[in-house]
């Protein structure tokens, strides 16, 4: 989108799945690049073509694969790998994408202009029953964590279309995972938790939390959405909901089009207010017919919401300052 100086919007992104893509055990090995330039949907050159401030990185993983018993080993030993993968691959960056360690590295980035990057750990699974852990992801630059993915660990429960299995709250160690979380000055991501989840975080959380990938279930009924008490909920807390790209979250007919997005946005708009927007597009975490596929893309929402009578000021919130404003507060200072 052409922008006079003062129209010039950066952005910031609260999850992509590019991490996993690069690390994936496929035959793109060797071809795959890394966070500088890569063949997927986010590497350093677009984003910095998209005025990106923040970048999410996930730290994700398939634990369904793995047998129970074996899953929470697995999954610590994956999540520590691919950690020190992200920062050889930043490193290799010479400085273009920055860790973001406290809301201090926010600001630095909008002042000199490069890329920043939060580390992000899609599922608590790596814990298992060791809050220790949780410290040790914290020491290696995690600031958010998604406490489930989509399988129960020692957290919760995850998303379900089984109503007892959505009904679930937090365990026992779920709530000490919150209130660590709240001490340490990481993030609580209550994309894909159960509903009863998502409210124990709601009673528990003295720390604005976030949805970082999530939309609206009242526009398309799918148990990733959140319905319009819990968008009322986030927005109450002080956190926000990143607006997901997923097909099968923006539409029945399962398309990922800008259309789409306007009618997501347009309803938590109109139920959790302007300052709970925000964008989680989980490019490189989705697939199936995409509109926007490329960080670089993504111009093309906000062209589309100007059009459709959004303001800068509104849109400005959106792009990057809702999501900022929330890791002002929550994310440690230097």
């Amino acid at each position: 989108m052409k922008r006079t100086e003062k129209e010039r919007i950066r952005m910031i992104d609260l999850h992509c799945d590019t991490l996993w893509r690069l690390c994936r055990p496929d035959g793109l090995r060797g071809r795959r690049g890394g966070l500088a330039e890569n063949p997927f949907g986010v590497d350093v050159r677009r984003l910095e073509k998209a005025d990106s401030l923040v970048q999410a990185f996930a730290v994700f993983f398939m634990t369904g694969m793995v047998p129970g018993p074996l899953r929470e080993e697995w999954a610590y030993k994956t999540a520590r790998r691919r950690i020190r993968a992200y920062h050889r691959w930043r490193i290799e960056t010479g400085g273009r994408l920055e860790t973001i360690r406290s809301w201090q590295d926010v600001d630095f980035c909008e002042r000199y202009g490069c890329v920043g990057s939060l580390l992000t750990l899609e599922d608590a699974v790596p814990f298992g029953q060791d809050l220790g852990r949780l410290k040790e992801f914290y020491d290696l630059g995690v600031r958010l964590v998604t406490l489930t993915w989509n399988h129960e660990n020692s957290v919760g429960w995850p998303n379900s279309t089984n109503r007892t299995v959505m009904g679930r709250g937090l365990k026992p160690f779920g709530r000490e995972v919150v209130e660590e979380m709240n001490h340490l000055g990481i993030l609580v991501d209550v994309s894909h938790l159960s509903d009863g989840g998502f409210w124990d975080v709601v009673r528990l959380s003295k720390k604005p939390f976030i949805a970082s990938h999530s939309n609206a279930r009242a526009v398309t009924s799918h148990p990733r959405n959140l319905t319009d008490r819990m968008i009322r909920a986030v927005a109450e807390s002080g956190g926000v909901i990143g607006l997901n790209f997923c097909p099968s979250f923006l539409s029945e007919k399962k398309i990922s089009t800008v259309a789409g997005m306007l009618r997501h946005l347009h309803h938590i708009y109109q139920v959790g207010g302007e300052d709970v927007l925000a964008l989680g597009s989980d490019l490189d975490g989705i697939s199936g017919k995409l509109q926007l596929n490329s960080c670089d893309q993504i111009e093309y929402l906000a062209r589309a919401l100007r059009r459709h009578g959004m303001s800068w000021r509104v849109l400005e919130k959106l792009w990057y300052q809702n999501a900022r404003r929330v890791f002002r507060e929550v994310l440690p200072e230097r």
